[in-house]
């Protein structure tokens, strides 16, 4: 499904473009503020379960992940291991991952049975 590889992309992208990536550096230094090392790898695999159900084309369990995402963000928010405004940038890059993974669901929970996505298949009838 092409759809999930973008989603996969986007959901990667936006992560590592929002600080996912770790330093190595501890958020107590004051060069790097933003996140601990600790936090960004645990981020990091849980943004991986993301991009992996969606690439996998099960947007539904990629949200599920993006759920549990949210909640791993929240509890090192809770620990000080996550600055305000990392969490903030990372919160809205989510949103628009969770808003393409609701797109996608709905979009398989509309496609007919016997519908393919590909209008290059199924059975055409150019009147020959």
């Amino acid at each position: 499904m092409r759809r999930a590889t973008v989603l996969a992309g986007v959901m990667a992208c936006a992560l590592m473009l929002t600080g996912c990536v770790g330093t190595g550096v501890p958020a107590a230094t004051p060069t790097v503020a933003s996140y601990s090392s600790a936090a960004a790898s645990r981020l990091q695999s849980a943004a991986l379960s993301v991009s992996s159900a969606a690439a996998s084309g099960d947007p539904a369990a990629a949200l599920a992940r993006l759920d549990e995402l949210t909640v791993t963000l929240a509890d090192a928010r809770a620990r000080g291991e996550v600055s305000t405004a990392r969490l903030d940038s990372i919160s809205a890059a989510m949103a628009l991952v969770r808003a393409d993974l609701q797109s996608a669901i709905t979009a398989q929970n509309n496609v007919k049975p016997g519908k393919t996505e590909d209008p290059g298949k199924g059975n055409h009838d150019n009147g020959d």
